[in-house]
């Protein structure tokens, strides 16, 4: 009989002919300690099993579904009556909890699948023959140590997939990575896997940040505004998705309204069901004005109400429900945002009026899919958004923003080195060309003009000029500043670039995306006072994160070669966090950083993956066999290539513009002892993208090339090119003296030179 039910344990579900598969998974589940219900005898009927299967399904922590070519064969089957049982449980469980865990051992498609709707709203797995990876059983204990620390959505691998509350919006907006400085920039030798391991806490330990200011009183007077999530009252749930996007275009409409100052949805969403009062909300926003309001769709129907709250008196200052037929969806956005702009007193323009009455399109079914699309958020859905955006354009060809959405998912992909980027670029251009022709003057497609620039060619100064559009439609939007910052950065004009993210992070002061651009620059900049302040500020916003928390410490490190405030950090880790992944992630950046090379390699051995990382496993063993070569260990280095050399030498053939693949290709020829071949490769990464076309990317290739450099090449040189990426923004992360000064994989760390330049107040000072 099966062992007594634990909320803390797996239920893998699976058919009969994949009992092999169920058991590799049970297996490896339980060696690393996760309770699992895995019976391996022939399934049996009757009530009392019945009974005892259905207190093992409302009882255990996650739900496994194996799916496979034999599940598909089954039409009926003992494990479909678990599946249901799962989802039926589901429904009383609260939003945000994961617990369905779909797990495909074979080549089963998705699309294709036999399997309940619910099973489609979640993350699947793939799992070769059933054999699991070490991130698969790190993600599964993470999910049971720590579900609801989770976005909300029920996610496995740290996708969030699904068109789900939590997603956030891209537009206005370039970037969709939080990590301030892109994918292309964290494979540098020596600080890699810090900037590669982005840490989030099955608990909170302990983070010492800044007092809290006293609450701000709203401003008599005062045109800004936050619109909470809107309420979904349909009877069917799965509309949830349709009122998150009425709240985000209503938001979307006043930010049109040159006089008002909107936050982003992204700062608004952490009070989805919040029992805070209005006046805290307003103060923690930093605005005069809340709107809150919901959505009842029924068939044809659809029902919005509003009402505006005047935070500094706590009055209903206005309010009104709008009863239509769905075909007028745009009809309620635009009346509802020009009423709250007469409550405010805020004078619209015949542009902005016309702006506002604009119908994106006038087919529901085409509005339905652009919206599930924009509900996803992430690199790592990127996928599902084209899909859906691809199915709007094709029932409204005329459909403009969907065009430009569509291109910006194009440009992204190619950005960032998936394969087959001219292909890729030539879709884009096709998208976006259409979006242009349809609707040249619509905020949204000029955004997606601007990224189309950015991702598809990096042309900086051309998606410069569209967001410079954008800012003089909305002079008061903080993710056209935020944006305008990046566009800066890239070009080199780090100055201006701080001054737009200030100016972001003043207008929408909870959005931490936008703190954690300012602190990227911030770093590169070397201004170790705001830094400070800065972190603190984000440890306030995220408390109890390791990566925040690690991030606090360093800055002390960085700016003074203090090990104090990191060493009180960790000392603070119960034993549970310090061995969680998380906790793993954050001592491996830690013995990285102080360059304690033993511990590191220690650590690396028992947790060689992280657990959220922007890097593919076959990256960060490349990573691992690289600092095995730098701490003396050759041989363990060659091991750990394994099959690496000839399976990047493919990629190369298939993508010989990549420069982040040449990098890696240096990292392999430097593991292999061909010294000539590793220089040559990294060489030819800075000549693809050089400073003076991307100043971020292009410092930072030069950064890691340099690391390259000083193990293989000219030393004199390599002397020479430090003395310049030290001061250059970009790369100065990568070349902190307190870490040059303690590493031993710095092949030229007792060089009297480079002493000298490790010495030099300047070289830690401020860069401009």
């Amino acid at each position: 009989m099966p062992e007594e039910p634990s909320t803390r344990g797996v239920f893998l579900s699976y058919a009969r002919e994949d009992t092999g598969a169920a058991r590799r998974i049970a297996d490896a589940l339980r060696g690393f300690g996760v309770e699992v219900w895995f019976d391996q005898s022939e399934l049996r009927g009757g009530d009392a099993w019945d009974a005892k299967i259905k207190s093992q399904i409302r009882e255990c922590a996650l739900f496994v579904a194996i799916i496979s070519a034999n599940t598909q064969a089954r039409g009926e089957g003992y494990f479909r009556r678990e599946w249901k049982l799962a989802i039926e449980r589901t429904h009383d469980m609260a939003a945000g909890i994961p617990f369905l865990i779909p797990v495909v051992v074979d080549q089963t498609p998705e699309s294709k699948a036999l399997v309940p709707e619910e099973f489609m709203r979640v993350q699947w797995t793939r799992l070769a023959d059933g054999t699991p990876t070490a991130q698969f059983v790190e993600r599964i204990k993470r999910l049971i140590e720590r579900p609801l620390a989770l976005p909300e959505n029920q996610a496995i691998l740290g996708a969030a997939r699904g068109a789900t509350t939590g997603a956030s919006p891209r537009k206005p907006g370039i970037p969709g990575w939080a990590w301030g400085l892109g994918a292309g920039v964290v494979i540098a030798a020596g600080a890699l896997l810090v900037n590669s391991r982005k840490a989030e806490p099955p608990a909170a330990p302990a983070v010492t940040a800044a007092p809290k200011p006293a609450a701000a009183v709203p401003k008599a007077g005062d045109k800004s505004i936050a619109v909470l999530p809107f309420a979904n009252m349909s009877d069917e749930k799965d509309n949830a998705f349709f009122t998150d996007g009425i709240q985000e275009d209503i938001l979307t409409n006043l930010a049109l309204v040159h006089e008002l100052r909107v936050v982003s949805r992204t700062s608004v969403e952490q009070y989805r069901d919040t029992k805070k009062p209005i006046r805290q909300i307003a103060s923690e926003l930093d605005v005069s004005y809340i709107l809150e309001g919901s959505v009842r769709r029924s068939g044809s129907k659809v029902r919005v109400t509003g009402q505006l709250i005047n935070a500094l008196t706590d009055e209903h200052v206005w309010a009104k429900a709008y009863d239509r037929d769905l075909t007028d969806i745009f009809s309620i956005q635009s009346e509802l945002a020009q009423a709250i702009a007469a409550e405010l007193k805020a004078a619209l323009s015949p542009e902005e009026k016309a702006m506002l009455d604009r119908r994106p399109t006038e087919n529901p079914e085409a509005y339905d899919l652009y919206l599930k699309a924009r509900a996803f958020d992430g690199i790592e859905d990127i996928d599902k958004q084209q899909a859906l955006l691809e199915q709007a354009v094709a029932l409204d060809p005329s459909f403009a923003r969907a065009w430009g959405d569509l291109a910006d998912y194009y440009a992204e992909k190619a950005f960032n080195f998936h394969e087959g980027m001219d292909a890729l670029m030539a879709k884009s251009k096709a998208a976006i060309d259409q979006a242009v022709r349809l609707a040249p003057d619509d905020p949204e497609v000029i955004s997606s003009l601007g990224t189309y620039y950015y991702y598809g060619y990096r042309d900086y100064a051309r998606a410069s000029e569209q967001y410079l559009r954008l800012a003089k439609q909305r002079p008061n939007d903080a993710g056209v500043c935020n944006s305008l910052a990046l566009i800066l950065r890239r070009q080199g004009k780090w100055g201006e670039s701080l001054a737009q993210s200030r100016r972001a992070t003043e207008l929408d002061v909870a959005n931490t995306r936008y703190l954690n651009n300012l602190i990227a620059t911030l770093l590169e900049s070397r201004r170790y006072d705001e830094l400070a302040a800065a972190t603190r500020r984000m440890a306030e916003l995220k408390p109890g994160h390791f990566e925040i928390g690690l991030q606090v410490a360093l800055v002390a490190f960085h700016a003074t070669g203090s090990t104090k405030e990191a060493e009180d950090f960790f000392a603070h880790l119960s034993a549970n966090e310090a061995a969680s992944p998380e906790g793993m992630d954050a001592r491996i950046a830690w013995a990285d950083s102080v360059g304690d090379t033993a511990e590191l390699i220690r650590l690396l051995r028992i947790h060689p993956h992280s657990a959220r990382t922007v890097l593919e496993p076959w990256e960060e063993d490349l990573l691992f066999a690289e600092n095995l070569f730098l701490t003396g260990d050759k041989e363990g280095a060659l091991a750990r290539l394994g099959t690496i050399p000839d399976e990047n030498a493919k990629r190369l053939e298939r993508e010989p513009r990549s420069a982040r693949l040449w990098l890696f290709q240096a990292v392999v020829d430097m593991v292999l002892g061909h010294s000539e071949e590793a220089v040559r490769d990294g060489n030819r990464a800075v000549e693809i993208i050089p400073s003076s076309v991307d100043a971020l990317d292009g410092a930072a290739y030069a950064g890691i090339n340099l690391r390259i450099q000083m193990e293989c090449g000219d030393k004199q040189l390599a002397l020479k090119e430090l003395a310049r990426l030290i001061r250059t923004p970009g790369s100065v992360s990568l070349f902190n003296v307190y870490e040059l000064k303690r590493d031993p994989r710095n092949p030229m760390r007792d060089d009297p030179r480079m002493k000298a330049l490790i010495d030099d107040p300047v070289n830690n000072a401020p860069v401009f």
